[in-house]
């Protein structure tokens, strides 16, 4: 199948999933048991753009895994337990990298996949550039990461985290792209694509910049439909036939137990559903979404998801539970204290390399929603670092610099005065 008819199929899929298998080829394909693997009749497939990959509706996300005692080490053997009960019910994607957790995740997903596992998954890791001295190290990275997965061959592999530094500084330079498609070319691994933390113009860039990408990895939520790629760049990339994979579906957990105004819209839906539910949902209505990768935290989580993964279809919304999801976001922005950013990066890049997009919607947006302080201070710690998203928001000197460039009107530096104070930063 051809990318143009993948993209007349894409444009009429909207009237679910009989129509999806109808009207595109590549959904009828990714339906048959034989093109699958690890069938099994409870899980869900979607195609994967037009690689051919029949993936689980459900991803297992290998970042926030259960720790010890100390918090610091890696828990395996409940990690293995429930990869392997997820995997002995269908799901077929497995999501690591290079980074996570010092190296400890890469290791355990390797256990996890022993004894025959590993044939059942499409296994998935991320190239770091942000930890790269030159471009040698991609291959010493890639070549660490397969001896840690206890593997020849990767299914899925990611240049991680592309953004406006890592793409200037490191990707371009370093010619990674290249590097990527020789690694597909040699028959290292399968599939070659991105995970992107940035606005749409750079996300569009990216995608033009390689016309054989087979996939990319976004963040996408029923909250930020226009923050970093947003809607648009996951329209664009399915319209270029790439597979689109999701991750952050719970929005680092927000979405997990919502504040009770948000709460209260979705408690007025005909259809009741779990927070985590609803969440997934408005995902896997999207028949542009390949694959939905979620964190999980014990096998009560996996249990849950794999029943709700089980559920899923595109087209699984009607327009009044599509309402009830637009309503809870306005809900959400309406809160006092916050910030009308959306993600768009126009602000970047900062002189003082201040985190403004990500500070303004993850950490205060979510804190004025939710008044939990650890959180925030959370996210500010573990979830970002000068080099990959941005400094911390002290580092900003009012120059003014960005105010100009903002097309919402945010003063941003004292609106980041305002979140140093408030959350004692």
């Amino acid at each position: 199948m051809d990318r143009r008819s993948f993209i007349r199929g894409m444009a009429g899929v909207a009237a679910g999933f009989a129509a999806v298998a109808h009207i595109s080829p590549a959904w009828a394909a990714a339906q048959e048991p034989a093109n699958i693997r690890n069938y099994h009749p409870d899980m869900r497939y979607r195609p994967h753009g037009l690689t051919g990959a029949s993936v689980s509706a459900l991803g297992f996300g290998m970042l926030r895994l259960p720790m010890l005692a100390d918090g610091k080490t890696v828990d395996e053997p409940r990690v293995i337990e429930m990869v392997r009960h997820a995997i002995d019910h269908g799901l077929n994607y497995v999501d690591t990298g290079y980074v996570y957790l010092g190296g400890q995740s890469e290791a355990v997903t390797g256990k996890a996949l022993a004894n025959g596992y590993r044939d059942k998954v499409y296994l998935t890791s991320k190239s770091p550039w942000w930890i790269m001295e030159r471009p040698e190290d991609f291959d010493r990275f890639f070549d660490e990461s397969r001896r840690r997965l206890q593997t020849d061959h990767l299914d899925f592999y990611h240049i991680h985290m592309i953004m406006h530094r890592g793409w200037k500084e490191k990707v371009v330079p370093f010619r990674l792209i290249d590097k990527m498609m020789k690694l597909k070319a040699d028959g290292k691994i399968s599939y070659a694509g991105f995970s992107f933390h940035d606005g749409v113009p750079l996300f569009k860039r990216v995608v033009d910049a390689n016309p054989d990408w087979d996939f990319c990895l976004i963040q996408q939520n029923y909250l930020d439909t226009e923050h970093e790629a947003g809607l648009v760049g996951l329209n664009y990339a399915a319209a270029n036939g790439m597979g689109v994979s999701i991750m952050e579906p719970l929005r680092n957990g927000f979405l997990v137990k919502p504040p009770k105004w948000v709460q209260a819209v979705l408690d007025g839906a005909k259809k009741q559903r779990h927070p985590v539910e609803w969440a997934f949902d408005y995902l896997w209505n999207k028949p542009e979404v390949s694959v939905v990768v979620s964190g999980m935290g014990c096998l009560e989580n996996v249990v849950d998801n794999l029943a709700y993964a089980s559920r899923s279809a595109p087209g699984m919304l009607d327009a009044a539970e599509v309402a009830v999801l637009g309503k809870a976001a306005r809900q959400y922005r309406s809160y006092p204290g916050h910030i009308p950013c959306v993600g768009c990066y126009n602000c970047i890049p900062c002189p003082q390399n201040v985190a403004i997009g990500y500070l303004f919607n993850m950490v205060n947006n979510q804190y004025r929603a939710d008044g939990d302080l650890e959180r925030a201070h959370r996210l500010v710690k573990y979830s970002m670092s000068p080099i990959q998203r941005g400094d911390k928001p002290q580092a900003c000197n009012a120059c003014g610099q960005c105010l100009p460039k903002c097309p919402q009107g945010i003063n941003i530096p004292q609106e980041l005065k305002r979140l140093r104070e408030d959350l004692r930063l």
